[in-house]
């Protein structure tokens, strides 16, 4: 009994050991006006489609823009990742991208809409 005990003390150790390091794992932080191009179409950060959700968030947020199309995102995704893959577009900062591919500026007017939608 004591064994049994024992060894399922040891397996919530580790199993408590395993979920914490996982979780750790989970919370790292990334600079987003760091990223390249490079690294949103090679997945180095993150997939491109959680980059893509954030920054369409960032944009939509300076804008005060309460809305998500999901149309717009998903088109405005798929141009991005066609102009980051461009050999002299890999080292361009992924945020300069968005703004040279879909006409937005960080600091636009409150509730201006981006030249492609509110998808990003």
């Amino acid at each position: 009994m004591k064994f049994k005990r024992l060894n399922l003390a040891l397996s919530a150790v580790i199993a408590s050991t395993m979920g914490s390091s996982t979780f750790a794992f989970a919370q790292v932080s990334v600079d987003a006006s760091k990223i390249t191009c490079k690294q949103f179409v090679l997945h180095e950060v993150a997939r491109p489609q959680s980059v893509a959700i954030w920054l369409s968030g960032y944009y939509a947020g300076r804008r005060e823009l309460p809305t998500i199309d999901i149309q717009a995102l998903e088109k405005n995704i798929k141009a991005i990742e066609r102009f980051c893959a461009k050999v002299d577009n890999l080292e361009l900062p992924l945020m300069q991208a968005v703004e040279k591919v879909l006409g937005l500026v960080a600091d636009g007017p409150k509730g201006a809409a981006p030249a492609l939608g509110v998808g990003f």
